[in-house]
């Protein structure tokens, strides 16, 4: 399980987040949604310990709000897939996904490639050369390979048509498992029915609302707090 209790967060002397508190359990989805700029991509942040927080932090029971940001990693096994995707473009798709690796594990490679089988063709391929789509798939592929206890997706499906978005969130419904807790940051409530269990509302750095993301109503009531519709 991940929890964050009353997390405050800073950029030097800005403060980011004012009081986020939030829980998701092994086996689900939750989705952090909010205009631009709400505290989505600081709280993944937080989380991490990748930026001066206060508040609590715990992983599977354990508070690690005092821990750094390596040991949070390689303790409970984090998969982070941050925005920016952090790929190297001059390198080959299978170079990408063996990056960090302390060694080949050819089952998790093999599993990697089973969620985004069309990567297996391109794996000889520089990740310039392939499409955003792909590109995001070679990201999460690399996650994979670290078999995570906890997810951390910062707006997988950004600058994406809808269709691969589509396509990208029911493969990563396909990653499920009764141990991995996963957190999805996106700008709209409605864009992650299809893959979130929960829905938690973030506005001007602050935690709202909480719905099933199959509350349809409840849905449309976060879109209209968070953009004022």
């Amino acid at each position: 399980m991940l929890s964050l209790e009353h997390v405050q967060a800073w950029y030097g002397r800005t403060q980011a987040l004012f009081d986020v508190s939030l829980e998701v359990v092994p086996g689900e989805v939750l989705a952090l949604v909010g205009t631009n700029g709400a505290g989505k991509s600081s709280t993944i942040r937080a989380t991490l310990g990748l930026i001066h927080s206060k508040g609590t932090v715990t992983m599977y029971g354990t508070d690690v709000t005092a821990w750094s940001t390596h040991r949070r990693v390689r303790e409970f096994s984090i998969g982070v897939v941050p925005e920016s995707k952090s790929l190297f473009p001059a390198m080959t798709v299978r170079e990408n996904m063996l990056v960090g690796q302390t060694r080949t594990n050819a089952r998790n490679l093999d599993r990697a490639i089973g969620v985004f089988p069309m990567l297996e063709s391109r794996l000889s391929t520089d990740v310039g050369a392939l499409s955003g789509g792909q590109r995001q798939m070679v990201a999460l592929a690399r996650t994979l390979m670290r078999t995570p206890r906890i997810l951390l997706l910062d707006e997988p499906g950004l600058g994406l048509a809808p269709v691969i978005v589509d396509d990208i969130y029911a493969r990563i419904r396909q990653l499920l498992n009764p141990d991995l807790a996963v957190v999805l940051v996106e700008q709209s409530a409605a864009r992650v029915a299809s893959l979130a269990d929960q829905v938690r509302l973030i506005s001007i750095g602050r935690s709202g609302d909480q719905v099933a993301a199959s509350d349809a109503e409840g849905l449309r009531r976060l879109e209209a707090i968070a953009f004022g519709g």
